[in-house]
């Protein structure tokens, strides 16, 4: 049985595997500023390397792998991407220590959900990029890479931003301070683990009330009802 495009088993060599790596980077770097206008951008065109600004993909069912009825792009983002953050403050029950989402569906949900709860609540949003970082332990002390490392397909990538608007309530700016990292899989190049390490000022627990009723049972819970308008309670600077 032949496996799907573009998952985590497909056969990759090692030059692909190095291109796809920097694609991803790449696109990170090029679309996310542009986040709340555009959303999360997750492929680029293969006849152009062009991003995919507008993307047909609907939102099925988790671990479903929606790129592989369009087979014209090229997604950076494996059908089971995982994302992951552990609040620095325990939340109650049914949350679990460290709450996290799996499946291209879901990731793109969730971001979503980031995108227009933020959006209510908030005017002249914008995203900047502190930090874009490409960390691969293979590296030599020179930097470069022996053949043998090279086999060996370990890559991560630090991004740190920052999202600033005004409230549309009280007009007080508000601001988060964001770090991540993403982990490529070392089989088919794409992004397989996207870890939050850090939210500052971190969020409301309301957020988390309103993602989980959005989302349905995605923290392993029922859904709840929720008031997604709550979401963020806003943070103001003097």
């Amino acid at each position: 049985m032949s496996q799907p495009p573009h998952g985590d088993h497909e056969e990759l060599s090692d030059n692909e595997w190095e291109l796809r790596t920097g694609r991803a980077v790449d696109l990170i770097q090029k679309t996310l500023p542009d986040f709340f206008h555009t959303g999360l951008i997750t492929s680029v065109e293969k006849a152009t390397g062009d991003p995919c600004t507008s993307s047909p993909i609907p939102i099925p069912v988790v671990n479903t792998n929606p790129l592989g009825r369009h087979p014209e792009l090229e997604p950076i983002y494996s059908p089971k991407v995982r994302l992951s953050y552990t609040p620095p403050t325990r939340l109650p029950a049914p949350f679990p220590k460290t709450l996290h989402i799996e499946g291209f569906p879901m990731y793109i949900a969730s971001s979503a959900f980031a995108r227009h709860t933020l959006s209510a609540l908030y005017s002249d949003l914008h995203l900047v990029l502190q930090k874009v970082a490409l960390e691969d332990p293979r590296a030599i002390g020179t930097g470069e890479l022996s053949p043998e490392s090279k086999r060996r397909r370990e890559k991560n990538l630090t991004v740190v931003f920052s999202v600033r608007g005004n409230a549309r309530v009280s007009g007080a700016e508000g601001r988060w301070d964001v770090h991540s990292s993403y982990t490529f899989s070392p089989l088919s190049g794409l992004i397989h683990v996207h870890t939050i390490n850090s939210i500052l000022p971190a969020p409301h627990q309301a957020v988390y009330d309103a993602l989980r009723a959005s989302l349905g049972t995605v923290f392993g819970s029922p859904k709840q009802p929720g008031d997604a308008g709550a979401a963020y309670k806003e943070q103001t600077h003097n």
